[in-house]
């Protein structure tokens, strides 16, 4: 097996009408170097340049996970690691064989030089809890304005305010909130700013940037320049890079969220694509100090498994790496709140839109009712029981 320290290894599903193994070389050499074609035999550089396989787990008949080692010497020293991996696991053909019918990249490994080269967080959970001002024991609790867009900057002011003033940590734009003419970006974070001071009280408020790569960095100081305690950028929409772009830069001192609208593209089939666990490495790799995971009981579709498995990745140790945030948001409510800190604890961001702006008796009491949730959930007391002496969250019930 090659040395870690020369190669990183990426872990890729595989299901084949043909030979399994043949399949998983296959795919190391040609995300590689290709056969040879020059004269005599093969040279020694060629060969140190080839992929290989390292390890195949068979599931059934041409079907396994095979660990393929790419070597480093195909890309620049300093060459963004990003871009090396994306080029050689997935710009080749390994997605286009005739006979390879299934291909996922589960996992990947990288060596420490590799490594190194990633910004990271530059916050994490720790970080933005202690920008707010509460302890480790705390819940993290953010608000994402809705509607998602069509609001004028009064509009998403208010609602930021009486957010800001029953008790959330931070509020947010929507990511489809993408600062048209009718709600412009410094306008509407200077509003916000100047709304949420009535909290007395530390409030952060995420400021949405997607745009180009070439644009990214221009808009994140437009939006801190104008009062934005935190930026939040659509990875899909804008790029991976344009999230290194942000990390790297050290005049931009603030935490990124990600939001990962779209990442079924990659993982909504089990057997092709990008799982999201190796989605959500390659976010906290690049910089971002929250991604969105998922919500037991949400909206959207339940796969508790798949956040189960992003939120590990977020958290464990990686050469030390900070960790991103989890967060739940998609369908989080005070009725579900529980459910999700039992599957994924308080070491969460968690984000309401809906489930706060909607509550019959206004943003305010939508606040207290989730807060009321967690307090219960804290004490160990059912919902249904605990509402009973606390209204906001029985009617929210």
């Amino acid at each position: 097996m090659p040395e870690l320290t020369d190669h990183f290894i990426v872990s890729y599903l595989i299901e084949t009408s043909g030979d399994l193994r043949e399949a998983s070389e296959r795919i190391a050499r040609e995300e590689t170097t290709g056969k040879w074609v020059g004269k005599g035999e093969p040279t020694e550089l060629f060969k140190k340049s080839q992929g290989t396989v390292v390890e195949i787990q068979e599931l059934g008949k041409g079907k396994g996970i095979a660990k393929c080692a790419f070597p480093l010497i195909n890309f620049l020293e300093d060459e963004d690691p990003f871009t090396a991996f994306w080029l050689f696991a997935t710009g080749g053909p390994a997605f286009e064989f005739r006979d390879i019918e299934w291909v996922k990249i589960l996992d990947f490994e990288f060596p420490e030089k590799m490594l190194r080269r990633f910004p990271g967080p530059k916050f994490g959970l720790k970080g933005m809890k202690e920008l707010v001002g509460i302890g480790d024991d705390d819940l993290l609790l953010g608000m994402f304005v809705k509607p998602c867009a069509g609001l004028t900057v009064e509009e998403v002011a208010e609602r930021c305010k009486e957010a800001a003033i029953a008790g959330v940590d931070i509020v947010s734009d929507d990511e489809k909130m993408a600062n048209p003419d009718y709600c412009p970006l410094e306008e509407k974070v200077k509003a916000v700013k100047e709304a949420i001071k009535e909290a007395e009280r530390k409030v952060l408020y995420f400021a949405h940037i997607t745009t180009s790569p070439d644009k990214i960095r221009e808009r994140a100081y437009r939006a801190i320049e104008a009062g934005a305690d935190g930026l939040m950028i659509h990875i899909l929409a804008s790029g991976f890079h344009s999230l290194s772009i942000l990390a790297r830069d050290e005049n931009i001192n603030v935490p990124i969220y990600v939001e990962s609208g779209g990442r079924s593209i990659y993982d909504r089939l089990p057997n092709w694509g990008l799982a999201s666990s190796a989605f959500a490495k390659l976010v906290r790799l690049l910089g971002g100090d929250g991604l969105q995971t998922g919500v037991v009981g949400g909206y959207l579709r339940p796969d508790v498994e798949t956040a189960k498995e992003m939120t590990k990745v977020l958290r464990e140790p990686l050469n030390g790496i900070k960790d991103c945030a989890p967060a739940i948001a998609g369908g989080l409510k005070p009725s579900n709140l529980p459910d999700n800190l039992a599957v994924f604890g308080i070491d969460v961001l968690a984000f309401a839109g809906v489930g706060i702006l909607s509550h019959p008796l206004g943003t305010k009491a939508g606040v207290k009712a989730m807060r009321q949730s967690a307090e219960a959930f804290r004490l160990g007391i059912p919902l249904e029981e605990y509402a009973k002496e606390h209204e906001e969250l029985r009617l929210t019930l």
